[in-house]
């Protein structure tokens, strides 16, 4: 029975293995503040009271859209919460269960398209609530009652998750004027690969992606086959899909099932019938080349991507490089020969550099040092003289940094959503510029010639271009729904990305003429454009990535193609599709009336974050424990019945279980665990099973071995309670940790009364009399440090890192008791190849004072498990100037990229070979003696993705091979879990 159990617990991990990091999973804890709630009969908004504004604006949106969400599914959204995180920068939103609700990181998006962020995250995070109400019956339904929401995250399996992704993009895009699926960088990496849908190889890598090529995601995958089948079928297809799979979960392969009931049709035919239509259409359109002429090659087998480049006087360009092999950097490029150099590593870079006087400046997204929901965008620096990155103090909220001679400029974000502009002259004050409520601010640039600076905005009438001073915004372009990015501005110009053309291109507003101009007519797209001397700098795109190259112009802009102001860009690389009959959320406006009316019908009220700490959504009828399961991938199953709480804001989990086994009898467990004031609690209880016993054994006079008697063993209890401060100090390339804990710990184990000991000749005389003492207290407390570089896509491992830990554990209240003192270091080192990986451990560990023997054994003594070799086991060490090494190297051996079609994956396959060593004093016949284990061997791991699961959740199987000094050879099996 508990093999089947385990059995099924994996494979449902495997088939959701995205959607299943859900269960017992937080997001992160925000920063201790106040906290509101508004209720309405189909949401309930909890929310900081510092966004309460983009709460009620949120709200509207919501019930703006409500009749329409559920287009083509016949059940609408679910009831669910919406919890709003303020101080992320990294956006995202996201739909999850255990518990039921929708996270929004407020913060709008950096890189986004010319709707307002939080009409974006309505549109499409709201549609999911609709998938999962259509998924939650039927048989899912029952489920639930006997479940909890753990039997509804069943119901995920039976809709995949390129389906949901690529149906709320459609979503999101259907309720906008020319939304994200719409945008012509959506499609971009399709059109420039090409003959995707006549790749007759297992088409399982378009849907997990690969370590060879570059693959886009399930986003833009899902988006192109979701808006083919509404074309091709007439409805939405996965209205019965949900229907035929809730109804019959226990079907294996739903999807396929009902694909081929309803429609006739497979996920394979699908796939390839899409993209045999798109690239139809796609070449029947008008062949282009680019006309900006390239500065940089491309490899084969290594897409690479080159941002923001920048002039470096008449021979020299600046930007950002990233491909598979590596992380971004700064690279400084010969415009004469193409040759490169680097000059620093960065970390995720938030928004573009600009560059002054030989420094460049830009910014990063920064976890603060405490909470994981506080993400800042970090102003940074870098003289070129140098390459050394540098932090600047105190501006954490900072985006588009802009270096203007003897200005400096950057836009400021607050977490009540308004932006500010902050212009810096010298050391002089700085001058702060505010921006109208409710737009957002996605670009800055300073003019030379007109001695100004210039904001792009997005509000609810698109996006538009503005000039910004003392006396407030002023417009110089109009409202469109057409994507621009990347402003920068000079010799009387702005210079920006737009889409107008139905491409991505690169186009100038000259400022005198007040004339907007097309610079670049491009294959696949142009990005990025920054002036420099008689031309401008910018990328392309081709199937092998970003590329710098050059646009020459004419000194009287006759090679400039004049544009004609629209509302709407050009669709020319989407083939038609109908729209939805749906509210369009461009023509949505939020005005004081209806915060004022809304005000008066739902009124907010204090979240009381106490009560509402114990949050029970899921249930089992087994006992288990759910921490132990996702920390460290054991599951122990007994008969019984499991609890499991998490409260809606992510700062306390908790669990509770009875279970019971012919062995030990009944079983009751309680953890909880607490992460709201940046220190972590957990709280650990245990009742049921056999009482432990710590007793003495020894020789009589013929050698014979000789054990304390024990007495009938009493019921078992422990309860423990720890605390850890987890300190991340990011620092762009490089991201150190230093964790500090502390706990105790008290159970009622029966330890030998080692002061009644009488020894006579070497031997203990009243080994049965000496009795026991009830109660063992453990006391801990430890130090780590961790310093990692950041890892590239094809890393198995970071390049360079180390970690070192202390340990100190003791008995307060038995001085006989052993204390332990234990050390560890473990190091990452490159190998002889290129993501060949080195990883060397050492620890020591030892007890002293305590009682103890003659022979200096120590009877009563903790031991800490790390680095036991292979193919033993911590019963086979003792604690006595314990030193033990271990050294792996690791490489990749072959990327498959296939397997069983729709089954499961194979990416990669890794080898790693490893030895281990030990010594420690153990006690023999003559006394305390040296021993030596050692053990050697390797693994063979298995990169692989699950029922064409995404990128994100690639898992492992590793298979262990290990022949120690002693026993037989050592043979183990892992299913390492992306969660």
């Amino acid at each position: 029975m508990r093999r089947q159990l385990l059995l099924l617990a994996l494979l449902c991990a495997l088939c959701g293995a995205e959607r299943a990091a859900a269960q017992y999973y937080t997001w992160g804890s925000d920063p201790p503040q106040k906290w509101s709630a508004i209720r309405t009969p189909d949401v309930r908004m909890i929310y900081p009271d510092t966004v309460a504004g983009i709460a009620r604006r949120t709200l509207f949106y919501i019930r703006s859209v409500r009749p329409d969400i559920g287009y083509g599914f016949r059940h609408g959204p679910m009831r669910i919460p919406f919890v709003m995180h303020p101080e992320n920068f990294q956006s995202n939103g996201l739909v999850m269960y255990l518990p039921k609700r929708v996270e929004f990181l407020t913060s709008p998006a950096v890189d986004s398209y010319s709707m307002p962020w939080y009409k974006q995250l309505v549109a499409h995070e709201y549609r999911h609530a609709v998938q999962y109400n259509n998924l939650d019956r039927g048989v899912i339904r029952a489920l639930s009652y006997v479940l909890g929401q753990q039997g509804s995250t069943i119901g995920l399996l039976c809709m995949p998750i390129w389906a949901m992704e690529g149906d709320a993009v459609m979503s999101e895009t259907m309720h906008s004027s020319f939304g994200r699926g719409l945008q012509p960088s959506f499609s971009m990496a399709y059109r420039a690969m090409g003959s995707v849908g006549r790749d007759r190889r297992n088409i399982d890598r378009w849907f997990c992606g690969s370590y060879r090529d570059y693959i886009p995601d399930h986003y833009e995958l899902g988006y192109q086959i979701c808006s083919y089948a509404w074309e091709r079928y007439g409805e939405n297809i996965w209205d019965k899909v949900a229907w035929y799979g809730s109804r019959n979960p226990y079907v294996l392969a739903t999807t396929r099932v009902a694909l081929g009931k309803f429609y006739k049709t497979n996920v394979i035919k699908l796939f390839r019938e899409t993209f045999d239509e798109l690239e139809r259409y796609w070449d029947s359109l008008p062949e282009t080349g680019d006309s900006a002429v390239p500065l940089t090659a491309l490899p084969e087998k290594n897409h690479t991507t080159y941002q923001w480049p920048l002039p470096l006087g008449d021979t020299a360009v600046v930007a950002l490089k990233t491909d598979l092999d590596r992380v971004s950097r700064f690279v400084v490029i010969d415009r004469r020969t193409g040759g490169e150099r680097t000059v620093c590593h960065t970390g995720l870079v938030s928004t573009r550099p600009s560059m002054a006087d030989g420094r460049v400046w830009w910014t990063e997204y920064r976890r603060s040092t405490l909470f994981e929901q506080r993400v800042n965008s970090q102003l940074c620096y870098m003289d070129l003289a140098d390459g050394v990155p540098r932090t600047a103090e105190r501006q954490r909220n900072t985006l588009y940094p802009t270096a203007s001679g003897e200005e400096f400029g950057w836009v400021e974000y607050n977490p009540d959503g308004r932006y500010t502009v902050v212009v810096r002259h010298g050391e002089g004050p700085e001058r702060r510029f505010e921006t109208p409520v409710r737009s957002e601010i996605h670009g800055l640039a300073w003019d030379d010639r007109t001695v100004a600076w210039y904001v792009l905005v997005t509000d609810d009438s698109g996006m538009w271009i503005g000039r910004i001073d003392s006396d407030g915004l002023h417009p110089i372009t109009e409202g469109a729904y057409i994507t621009l990015s990347n402003l920068r501005a000079g010799g009387g110009k702005l210079y920006y990305g737009s889409i107008a053309s139905g491409r991505d291109e690169a186009h100038c507003y000259d400022l005198m003429a007040r004339r907007e101009y097309r610079i670049t007519t491009s294959a696949y797209g142009s990005f990025a454009p920054a002036p420099a001397d008689g031309g401008v700098l910018l990328t392309t795109y081709d199937r092998l990535g970003y590329r710098v190259a050059e646009q020459r112009v004419a000194a009287d802009d006759s090679l400039l193609i004049p544009v004609t102001p629209s509302r709407l860009p050009v669709n020319l690389v989407n083939p038609p599709r109908k729209r939805w009959d749906v509210v369009n959320l461009d023509t949505v406006r939020y005005t004081r009336a209806d915060s004022v009316g809304q005000s008066g019908e739902f009124r907010a009220k204090r979240y009381r974050k106490v009560p509402n700490l114990v949050n029970a959504h899921s249930w089992m009828p087994v006992a288990f424990n759910p921490f132990a399961a996702v920390d460290e991938h054991v599951i122990d199953l007994n008969v019984g019945l499991t609890l499991i709480s998490q409260n809606l804001l992510s700062s306390a989990e908790a669990y509770a279980s009875y279970g019971w086994n012919r062995h030990e009898g009944s079983l009751v467990n309680l953890g909880v665990r607490y992460f709201g004031l940046g220190v972590r609690f957990d709280l650990d209880a245990s009742y049921g099973g056999n009482q432990l016993f710590y007793s003495l054994a020894g020789r009589d006079g013929q050698g014979n071995p000789v054990y304390q008697s024990r007495p009938a063993p009493d019921k078992y209890y422990s309860v423990g309670l720890s605390a850890t401060l987890p300190l991340y100090f990011q620092r762009g390339y490089h991201t150190r940790q230093l964790s500090l804990s502390a706990g105790r710990n008290y159970s009622n184990g029966m330890v030998a009364d080692l002061g009644k000991i009488e020894w006579e000749n070497g031997s203990i005389s009243n080994i049965q009399r000496v009795g026991f003492r009830e109660g063992l207290h453990k006391v801990s407390f430890g130090a780590g440090f961790s310093d990692q570089v950041r890892m590239a896509h094809r890393d198995i491992a970071p390049r360079w890192g180390y970690t070192l830990s202390a340990n100190y554990t003791f008995n307060p209240e038995n001085a006989h008791f052993s204390d332990l003192i234990s050390f560890y270091g473990q190091a990452y080192l490159p190998g002889f190849a290129p993501h060949n990986s080195v990883l060397v451990a050492a620890t020591y560990q030892t007890s002293i004072g305590g009682y103890k023997f003659p022979s200096g054994y120590a009877p009563l003594s903790y031991k800490s498990t790390r680095l036991v070799p292979r193919g033993f086991t911590s019963a086979d060490i003792v604690s006595n100037n314990y030193t033990a090494f271990q050294a792996n190297y690791q490489l990749p051996v072959w990327y498959p990229e296939g397997g069983i079609g729709s089954v499961i994956y194979i990416k990669r396959i890794r080898l790693n070979a490893g030895g281990d060593y030990a010594q420690f004093r153990d006690v023999g016949r003559g006394g305390m003696t040296w021993r030596r284990i050692w053990s050697v061997g390797g693994d063979i791991v298995f990169d692989f993705n699950a029922f064409r699961q995404p990128a994100s959740a690639t898992s492992t199987f590793k298979l262990s091979c290990y022949h120690p000094s002693s026993g037989g050879v050592y043979v183990a099996a892992s299913v390492g879990l992306p969660f």
